[in-house]
Formats: C-alpha cells, structure tokens, sequence
C-alpha cells in the first residue's frame, strides 16, 4: 500500500510502498492519508489525522548557487557578452564597408 512517512515534528519526509501482512498496523511515522498537493513541508497532525498545507513560498528565501553553479553563470555572462562584441564589430566593419562604397561612388577615391 502506498503510506505516507513524516519525521518526530510531523514533517513530511516521502512516500513509499509498504508491504503490511494482514491485520498489521503501520508503524509509527506513518499514514495513509496523502498531505496536500502542491504544499512546501507539510505537516501531520496526528491527533486530527490531517496535514497541514507546510510552508508559504513567499516566506522561503532562495537556495544559494553553489560554485559550479556560480561558474556555469559567469561563462554563460562572458558568451553572452562575447557575442554581443562580435555583433558590434560585424556593425562596424558593416558600416566601413558602407563609407568606403560612398567615398568609391562619389569618386573620392
């Protein structure tokens, strides 16, 4: 049967598939009765024997990024602004190219 597991506090831990014999009862820490979806860290009462709906998001602060995650950011900064060079260089050899063509058709050169 599909149960539910919460840790001492109530808070929700994972689900999982138990094998019960017949008559058995589950084993303290666990239910049968699915917390609410979607909910952050739901918690069971087991006097009630419902969840709660756990954490507001508003309230949770953003994981920090890990180095790798850090280095993965910056590489992806510097080929963004290596792009954005070379955009500009493009232009410009654009733009020359243009003046040489009007110095060529006015006969300046």
């Amino acid at each position: 049967m599909k149960v539910y597991k919460f840790d001492e506090n109530g808070v929700f831990e994972r689900d999982e598939l138990l094998l019960l014999d017949e008559g058995k009862e589950l084993p303290d820490g666990y239910t049968t009765i699915a917390p609410p979806v979607p909910s952050i860290n739901p918690v069971f009462n087991q006097k009630t024997q419902e969840w709660s709906h756990g954490d507001d998001p508003s309230t949770l602060e953003p994981a920090e990024p890990s180095e790798i995650e850090q280095l993965k950011q910056e590489n992806a900064d510097l080929l963004l602004n290596t792009a954005e060079l070379e955009a500009n260089v493009e232009g410009m050899q654009q733009d020359q190219a243009d003046l040489l063509m009007t110095l060529v058709e006015s006969g300046v050169i």
